[in-house]
């Protein structure tokens, strides 16, 4: 099947007295698409994350990413070794500041007049994972992508981004979690965690864990890019994307 040809460009939203910048990657002739909010690492809406957008975008869906460190400048990126620059505005997001966030970018798509309101999914990446769940939680979303986001199951010292787990009971929407099995980050015991609570509330879902795989194994401008493990995961979410979108057809 041939791919869509996309358009790219940007977007704004005002939340309170601030801006919030999107990277917006849209099939050409899109009308009554499905859309995909598409949630950065902890290094920004870089080349890598437009890169997703545009996958997405190609494969038929409006893909949405928004700049979530928006407090703290615009079009912040960051190299994947500037750990000590981004520290300061990483540790500082909530859970509140994100989820409102995310509501305001649902709310932007939902009225966006060439994407279908009923299928809005979300896919996050580290970072980006965490509030892709958070996102699940608080949003009608229609299926929530969480790849190894940390500090779902425990505190990270010195963040103020709460766990995840005791609000599990709130999912809106079936999630697949994606992790490798070699993220430090990231331990098999927080892995099972998840999946315990999801069945003990009755959520459904699917958890992936990729052998060799280590954190951040999806993007290949990291070190730890995993060529194997990232077309299998990659074939997954389109699954996992197409099967619910299906669903509401």
């Amino acid at each position: 099947m041939s791919k869509a040809s996309i358009t790219t460009q940007e977007g704004i939203i005002t939340i309170g007295a601030a801006k919030m910048k999107l990277y917006v990657a849209t099939p050409d002739n899109a009308h009554q698409a499905p859309a995909l909010i598409v949630l950065q690492e902890a290094f920004g809406v870089n080349s890598h994350i437009r890169s997703v957008c545009e996958r997405f975008a190609r494969e038929g869906s409006v893909a949405v990413a928004p700049e979530l460190f928006h407090r703290s400048g615009s079009g912040l990126e960051f190299k994947y070794d500037e750990f000590a620059k981004i520290k300061p505005i990483f540790s500082a997001i909530t859970n509140e500041q994100l989820a409102e966030d995310l509501a305001a970018t649902f709310r932007w798509l939902h009225d966006a007049p060439n994407v279908d309101p009923h299928r809005i999914s979300v896919i996050g990446y580290c970072m980006g994972g965490f509030a892709a769940t958070l996102a699940a939680c608080t949003l009608p979303v229609k299926t929530a992508i969480s790849y190894y986001g940390g500090g779902i199951v425990e505190a990270r010292p010195g963040l103020a981004m709460r766990p995840l787990l005791p609000e599990f009971h709130k999912l809106k929407a079936p999630a697949l979690f994606i992790f490798g099995d070699q993220d430090h980050g990231i331990p098999e015991s927080q892995i099972e965690a998840i999946r315990a609570e999801l069945i003990k509330q009755k959520k459904a879902h699917e958890i992936v864990v990729y052998p060799g795989a280590e954190h951040g194994f999806f993007c290949d401008e990291r070190a730890s890019y995993n060529a194997e493990a990232a077309a299998k995961a990659w074939d997954r979410t389109l699954a996992w994307l197409n099967e619910g979108n299906r669903k509401t057809q």
